[in-house]
């Protein structure tokens, strides 16, 4: 039975930069015609002295009036705006909804509030590029969407991105299976492949195969303490991939040397590999080796390029 359409969250800010993961979409779901899209913009707070009820004088409430009038335009203008570009690159009109609502807090924390109440599949950002973009982008949310986005997984997306090859790192972990999962829903019914990723010290050369075929070709790794943890959620994260609807032809699985730089070990086999979209299962840090996990999450979202990287908690 074919999966239901994918669901979006497109926090927007009036820039062309915040429509950029409009993109990626077209590649990865040619003709998007049943993808939904919930594209969300935050007014700007209003300025203390009218947002305080204390003080109502007649000419302060006309001008509180009047800001509001100007901040409810100016969010018709970059809603239309939008709405042109998603047409453009063919959206359905029904499928697109609008959210517009007063910013009391960081916009990464109300998208991932809206997010939850939406029970989106995945919410949609744009890596930063630059000062020049407006409250979401202009200060990197990356800590805050990690911090908050507990429930739907996030999609930093950046450049030019070829999603015909997907990765999903693995480790000894729950998270890594949420990931896995994730990727399988979202990738059903494309033609992506997938590779199962994992980077460890055992072994001291790339070791590539099918998925199928892990057994014969990792041989005495399969042996070591390092492939008894991580097996099982290897096969576990494959299942999960298939369940989804993805031919265990399309799913490989690569082992790669941990030389110590993690985040640029996986990166650079990515980028060797022809692979434009990264899984991370992401867990809050738990001491001290949590926390070096979550550096590495961090350091990938900041160095990456040309890619989408999927990040799920």
């Amino acid at each position: 039975m074919p999966n239901p359409p994918k669901c979006f969250l497109l926090p927007i800010d009036g820039t062309a930069e915040s429509l950029r993961p409009v993109e990626f979409l077209v590649r990865l779901y040619p003709g998007v015609l049943d993808v939904n899209l919930i594209i969300s913009y935050f007014l700007p707070p209003l300025p203390p002295l009218y947002s305080d009820t204390a003080f109502k004088s007649s000419d302060l409430a006309k001008k509180r009036q009047e800001v509001q009038h100007w901040h409810e335009r100016d969010a018709r203008r970059i809603f239309d705006a939008a709405r042109k570009v998603l047409l453009e690159a063919g959206f359905s009109e029904e499928l697109i909804q609008e959210h517009v609502q007063q910013r009391e807090m960081t916009v990464a924390r109300h998208a991932c509030l809206l997010a939850d109440l939406k029970k989106v599949d995945a919410v949609l950002v744009q890596k930063r590029v630059g000062s020049s973009l407006e409250g979401f982008l202009k200060d990197d949310p990356t800590s805050a969407l990690l911090r908050h986005c507990l429930v739907s997984p996030v999609w930093f997306t950046d450049g030019e991105i070829e999603a015909a090859n997907a990765a999903v790192c693995v480790n000894a972990e729950d998270a890594t299976l949420r990931i896995a999962d994730h990727a399988g829903y979202m990738l059903s019914g494309t033609a992506s492949s997938v590779t199962l990723l994992h980077a460890t010290a055992s072994v001291s050369a790339p070791v590539s195969c099918m998925f199928s075929e892990a057994q014969s070709a990792l041989g005495p790794w399969l042996l070591t303490a390092a492939g008894r943890a991580v097996m099982p959620f290897l096969l576990k994260s494959a299942r999960l991939i298939r369940d989804n609807g993805m031919d265990e032809d399309r799913i490989r699985l690569a082992l790669i040397p941990n030389r110590g730089n993690l985040a640029q070990g996986i990166l650079g086999w990515t980028q060797e590999n022809g692979v434009g979209i990264l899984g991370l299962g992401h867990s809050q840090p738990q001491g001290t080796w949590s926390f070096l996990k979550v550096s590495v999450t961090r350091k990938i979202l900041e160095d990456f390029r040309n890619m989408a990287v999927w990040v799920a908690q």
